[in-house]
């Protein structure tokens, strides 16, 4: 019987609680030309069992994908036999062993202290971090090493570190389509829209999915390449014709251009309002071209939290860190800023499609003169809405 060789790649514990005495553990593995990520809830117990009880896990779930992968196959066989062998067991069985212990000791000493101290420190294990355990794997296993690193940086926020561990694994193989995939999603989130335009485009070509395809034209909207994007999302429309995505990125689209969105979205509410709300509220991008004014248009955060009736200013700014409303976020000032025809959209949007179920408000009564002034160079039309007057672009619907 052929055997397969299983390389475990790294572990980290995601969530634990006190009172069940139970974790939640993020792991991944490769075989050959197979990468995957999994996640078990574990009991607590002791390490030695700990370990078993997780190998065991790992293999059933190994296992199950290198069936997957023969039953897909043409022959029926798949390139590889169904006998898995962990390579460096004893050594994998050490470290973890080491990893569960430092976690029962923590865990315990925190219930003892009645959970005053919620954190534990001993949180990831990368089972190929030596030089010498890492050197002499083949190329395909270092590129999923590479690759897993920048994943769970991104899952840490790490955007930039990420891109330097998917940069190695490029080294060893540029065309696979994951790794291109994330790249382009870490520099995306880190607003480097031209360059994630190319990963996303080998993305697109190889994938050709509503996702790849509306992934492309969301970096397009974010540059500005207006027709490009359009491009696209008629593509997308023609070929998909049952994906929300094409017509909620022709609604990002004429938002963006100033030009009358909400009959485009009202479509999609119709339809499907579970997948708009979820939807509005993580991939809607409120800056447009009529927005930009420069910084004289952009308020602090005490002015923000006024003219949107939030008692202080601070639970203004944490609902922004948390992306839940628009806002500009300058980490070598240390200061965030909002635009007034931004906060206007979002109470609007937030109200017409129920987003957060709850109805919000602005409050023109609560700004100085001053502050009033701003705007009164741009044409504008009154639409009412409960307790204020929102200032809306002619345009708008």
């Amino acid at each position: 019987m052929e055997t397969t060789n299983l390389y475990l790649l790294s572990i980290y514990l995601k969530k634990w609680s006190f009172n069940d005495f139970r974790l939640s553990l993020n792991y991944s593995y490769c075989f050959d030309n197979f990468y995957d990520r999994n996640r078990l809830e574990m009991r607590l117990g002791s390490a030695v069992n700990m370990v078993n009880e997780f190998l065991n896990s790992v293999f059933n779930k190994a296992k199950e994908k290198l069936r997957d992968q023969i039953i897909a196959s043409e022959t029926g066989r798949g390139s590889s036999g169904n006998n898995l062998i962990l390579i460096n067991e004893p050594e994998i069985k050490r470290k973890l062993n080491i990893y569960f212990s430092k976690i029962n000791k923590e865990f315990r000493q925190n219930k003892r202290h009645r959970g005053r101290s919620n954190m534990i420190t001993t949180r990831s294990l990368d089972f190929y971090y030596n030089d010498f355990e890492f050197e002499p794997l083949a190329a395909n296993i270092k590129f999923y090493v590479h690759f897993n690193r920048g994943v769970n940086k991104m899952n840490g926020d790490l955007w930039s570190n990420a891109i330097d561990d998917f940069r190695l694994a490029m080294e060893i193989n540029p065309d696979d389509i994951d790794v291109n995939k994330m790249m382009a999603r870490a520099l995306y989130k880190l607003g480097r829209y031209h360059v994630a335009i190319d990963y996303l485009k080998k993305y697109s070509e190889h994938e050709n999915t509503p996702d790849s395809l509306s992934a492309l034209a969301k970096a397009y909207l974010q540059i500005n390449e207006f027709d490009k994007a359009e491009d696209i999302l008629k593509k997308l429309a023609k070929q998909f014709p049952d994906s929300n995505l094409a017509q909620f990125g022709m609604a990002q689209l004429k938002y963006k251009k100033g030009k009358a969105y909400k009959s485009t979205l009202d479509k999609i509410w119709k339809r499907d309002p579970l997948w708009l709300k979820d939807k509005l509220k993580t991939d809607w991008e409120y800056r447009a071209l009529s927005n930009t004014n420069g910084d004289a248009a952009l308020w602090k955060a005490a002015t923000a939290a006024r003219y949107l009736g939030f008692d202080r200013p601070f639970d203004l700014t944490q609902k922004a860190f948390r992306d839940e409303i628009p806002s500009y976020f300058d980490s070598d000032k240390g200061t965030i800023r909002f635009n007034r025809a931004e906060l206007d959209a979002w109470v609007e949007i937030m109200n017409r499609y129920e987003v957060d179920g709850v109805t919000y408000s602005t409050y023109q009564e609560n700004l100085t003169a001053a502050e009033k002034g701003a705007e009164k160079t741009k044409p504008v039309r009154k639409s009412k809405t409960r307790n204020t007057t929102v200032t809306i672009n002619q345009q708008d619907d």
